[in-house]
């Protein structure tokens, strides 16, 4: 394939999005394809790729007053979009890759609309990020306003984005963005891996490594603060890598601790040796849309503690509790590295399961993943499943919680006698997948009176869903239909996958095909299980048990009542997400089994 790649500044490694475009390229160079970059630059420097890197097709720097002086605070520029540099550039490619929204970026979709060569977004740009670097990161409304502004002034363009994480496709869809969202990791370069055992010598201080830009989103301060109130402080020796407008104020702040403190910037060979030359991986950022600085330090094997702040996406590659701190919390963050401190057999185990699971995250896996993209982009995107507009989503909250609930409850408890038992166990907050037997042709409704005051979103056959009578009233109670064939199952569980990335909780019946009032547990599908092992979230097996109507109900209930019981939400395990997804299946069929038959014990 001949791919063009339009991205501001390249062949600088000086911020994420830059060195993502340019290990895109290498790689897809590797694999056999033509990458042609257009990028500011002196056009007198252009030239071929001589057989070993991309074409480069150089713009001038474009000044744009104020948001320039802003850029170059944070090491970017932005290029002036040539015509004519743009067209030779596309024309003739296969596909345009656009990295960032800025006035090239609109131009080269332009010209290549014009060219009829197809294109596709990046989401690489943050809102968040501009809104701190103003000094509105307090006011949240600001960031959702840019969100919008994006949408429509570039965005809403496309049919596919490529967004690096799941939490920055779950943002979108939730401002309103329709496109396909392909999320796919920016990836960590195969040089990244754990170096020759080290063996720390008795006097030799517990080093800890934080790499980022010095900005206010960053946080440096919060570990700053966390090692001065840390019991191991007198053994702790903070290395921050990186350069920003805030490196005078954190190194005043740093002054202050026991040992001093390390700031640098470094190439990415200086980097490695320092990655293995420390202890401990800190990220406190309050905003990040994935975090490859973090990805690259637990490719080493460097153990992490990262802020679970809501802003952040990096919080995904946490694989257990005390990997993760209370976001803007130095005391939160000292708590978890004076454990850590405290117990090095237990971050020596640690550091071998954080290297094994970076592999996933290779450089190599995403680029394999953009070609897919490639090779299917400009097709016209079809509705997300489950996506729905603002007006309509109030709508149908109100519904659900003052008609569709109110009247389940009375008629489920009063009529049908039903009763839930292990209501204390569900999660509170975070995505959750659910579980159950598929038993009654009101299962649904149990299921959805037994979570709340939480909402679900119900997956459905499309029969359902499409019925002239009742399927308007299924969508409105957040039913969405599962695909029929198997090439729209991929699509359908990264919908779903951003359902849980925003906290909401997904309800599967695994048995698929409703059997009424059947006692016995059937053969599970395998989706519910391979969604939450991808997703990285508990599953909260649910079953449905019958038992003789007593007291006052037998003299009107002809038919069995049930007990919808709630087993112990199953959390993610440590292993791949394969073995992940056939552990939990397994262990969600047994303790639905424990529930159903706990009756008769």
């Amino acid at each position: 394939m001949i791919i063009t790649l339009v991205i501001d500044t390249f062949n600088i490694d000086n911020n994420g999005t830059t060195v993502s475009a340019m290990r895109f390229a290498a790689t897809l160079i590797s694999r056999g394809h033509t990458v042609r970059v257009v990028t500011c630059g002196d056009p007198a420097d252009a030239t071929g790729n001589g057989g070993e890197g991309p074409e480069l097709f150089l713009v001038p720097e474009l000044v744009v007053p104020i948001a320039s002086r802003l850029a170059h605070r944070q090491n970017t520029v932005f290029a002036k979009p040539v015509r004519d540099v743009l067209v030779a550039a596309i024309q003739g490619a296969d596909v345009v890759h656009i990295y960032q929204p800025w006035p090239l970026g609109r131009a080269a979709e332009r010209i290549a609309r014009q060219l009829g060569v197809p294109a596709i977004a990046a989401f690489h740009i943050q809102p968040e990020n501009i809104t701190y670097n103003i000094g509105l990161g307090w006011f949240p409304p600001a960031a959702h306003l840019v969100y919008v502004l994006l949408r429509l002034l570039f965005y809403r363009r496309f049919a596919d984005i490529h967004c690096p994480s799941t939490f920055i496709a779950a943002q979108l869809r939730h401002h309103g963005y329709r496109a396909r969202l392909h999320v796919i990791s920016n990836g960590v370069d195969s040089s990244f891996r754990p170096g020759p055992a080290r063996v720390r010598g008795a006097e030799e201080p517990f080093r800890i490594l934080m790499v980022g830009r010095f900005s206010p989103e960053k946080r440096q301060d919060v570990l700053i603060r966390a090692v001065r109130r840390a019991r191991h402080a007198a053994r702790i020796e903070v290395h921050f890598a990186g350069h920003g407008p805030r490196e005078k104020r954190l190194r005043r702040m740093a002054s202050r601790l026991v040992n001093p403190t390390r700031f640098g910037y470094y190439s990415q060979a200086e980097l490695l040796d320092l990655i293995r030359g420390c202890d401990l991986y800190v990220h406190a950022s309050d905003v990040e849309i994935e975090g490859v600085s973090c990805l690259e330090a637990i490719a080493c094997g460097l153990v992490p503690v990262i802020s679970d702040s809501r802003r952040s996406a990096t919080s995904q590659f946490a694989l257990e509790a005390g990997n993760l701190f209370r976001a803007g919390s130095p005391s939160s963050l000292a708590e978890r590295i004076d454990g850590w401190i405290d117990d090095p057999a237990a971050l020596a185990a640690a550091s071998a399961r954080y290297a094994r699971h970076a592999e996933l995250y290779a450089v190599d896996r995403s680029v394999k993943a953009i070609e897919r993209v490639y090779a299917r982009v400009g097709h016209a995107p079809e509705a997300p499943a489950g996506y729905a507009g603002r007006p309509y989503r109030l709508l149908s909250s109100v519904f659900y919680y003052a008609i569709a609930i109110p009247l389940l409850f009375l008629w489920t408890r009063l009529v049908l006698g039903v009763r839930s038992e292990g209501g204390n166990r569900l999660p509170r907050v975070g995505g959750v997948l659910t579980v159950c037997n598929h038993v009654h042709p009101l299962d649904s409704a149990l299921v959805a009176l037994a979570m709340f005051p939480r909402r679900l979103v119900f997956t459905s056959a499309p029969i359902n869903l499409q019925n002239r009578w009742y399927g308007g009233l299924v969508r409105l109670l957040g039913g969405v239909a599962v695909p029929r064939t198997p090439a729209g199952l991929p699509l359908f569980f990264s919908e779903m996958e951003l359902f849980l990335a925003k906290g909401r909780v997904v309800h599967f019946f695994p048995e698929g095909e409703l059997k009424p009032y059947d006692t016995s547990l059937r053969d599970f599908k395998r989706g519910a299980f391979h969604l939450a092992a991808q997703a990285r979230v508990p599953v909260v097996p649910l079953s449905i048990r019958f038992t003789p109507p007593t007291g006052v109900g037998r003299m009107f209930r002809r038919k069995p009542t049930m007990v919808i019981g709630i087993g112990e939400p199953i959390v993610p395990t440590m292993t791949d997400p394969r073995s992940d997804r056939r552990i939990r299946m397994e262990l969600a069929r047994r303790r639905m089994h424990d529930l159903i038959t706990r009756a008769a014990l």
